[in-house]
């Protein structure tokens, strides 16, 4: 069980390192910043009052807290669950990011954050930060909005690459973590061995469903649910009219089959469903009233970028723990 393997949690020696060598910082933005609640870490609408219901309001309210940690600009994947995938992991390259800016929709909201990215995760080299940095004036992170799923971020030490996917359940059971890491193997060169790691804050224990979730069913050909598929069986535990979702062991248990080294992986010992620093999409839905949450709904940003000492120093400003 995740829970019991203690060391994975607090490896603080790996986010030590990662802070003394300067290189790359990894950060989650929660529910505050620098004492201020804040309304989400992303520009959905239905998480915003109705005065912010204009798009450009959401995306400046996004980008004036961005860049208070001295972020940027924001890129994420899209993660489409549609036709629209182009591939599962995809390195951003100069050209390509320059590019974005000069979209019609970069142009108009200043932002690369809404340019299309149809990918399942995406990666950045050093040398393609600082090229961009360079012609843009951007200090461009990976992050990826979320409450409950875990974001996994990936550094190559050795090759100066950074990476995020957002491992949601469907994803996971589509085995987002071994393609990313066998993507970094075959594209960089990355030796597995000393890949660092960092994941969540997520849901990692006690999450429940009413009914069988649809990532986890198995069903016949006339599409009735007949069971637990074969991903999930060992992780679904059928408790009093509920599922329990082992999801922090699923997550632990893909990337060890993907060969991370233990001393190399970081885990948050943050459970976005218990702890209130963070949204939970979970535990808003959860706690309706009378169809009313009373747990307010929001996105937390996680992220990795490479560093530069007014993030650190403005993450610091701001109370913001890296992790």
């Amino acid at each position: 069980m995740l829970i019991e393997n203690k060391n994975v949690f607090f490896n603080l020696d790996l986010i030590e390192k990662l802070i003394n060598d300067g290189k790359v910082v990894v950060f989650t933005l929660n529910k505050s910043m620098g004492g201020k609640e804040i309304i989400s870490w992303n520009t959905g609408k239905r998480f915003f009052p109705k005065e912010m219901s204009e798009e450009s309001l959401r995306i400046g309210y996004l980008l004036e807290n961005a860049r208070k940690v001295g972020l940027d600009d924001l890129a994420m994947p899209d993660q489409p669950l549609n036709d629209k995938l182009i591939e599962d992991c995809h390195e951003l390259t100069t050209e390509e990011i320059i590019g974005y800016y000069d979209t019609e929709i970069a142009r108009k909201q200043g932002t690369l954050w809404n340019v299309d990215k149809n990918f399942n995760a995406i990666f950045m080299a050093k040398n393609t930060h600082d090229e961009v940095l360079k012609k843009s004036g951007r200090n461009v992170s990976l992050v990826f909005p979320c409450a409950d799923c875990a974001v996994v971020r990936f550094y190559d030490p050795e090759h100066d690459v950074i990476g995020i996917t957002h491992s949601d359940a469907v994803h996971t059971g589509q085995k987002i973590i071994p393609k990313c890491v066998l993507y970094m193997k075959e594209k960089f060169g990355t030796d597995i061995s000393k890949l660092q790691v960092f994941v969540g804050a997520f849901a990692f224990e006690g999450w429940t469903y009413d009914k069988l979730p649809d990532f986890a069913s198995e069903k016949d050909k006339d599409g009735k649910i007949i069971g637990i598929n074969s991903e999930w069986e060992k992780y679904i535990v059928p408790d009093k009219g509920k599922y329990l979702i082992n999801y922090g062991d699923k997550i632990f248990d893909q990337l060890l089959i993907s060969g991370i080294n233990i001393d190399n992986l970081y885990i948050s010992p943050d459970n976005t469903l218990t702890n209130d620093n963070y949204f939970s999409n979970s535990r808003s839905f959860n706690s309706r009233i009378d169809g009313i949450a009373t747990y307010r709904e929001g996105r937390n940003l996680v992220g990795i970028t490479f560093s530069k000492k007014e993030i650190i120093d403005s993450m610091k400003k701001q109370h913001i723990i890296m992790k």
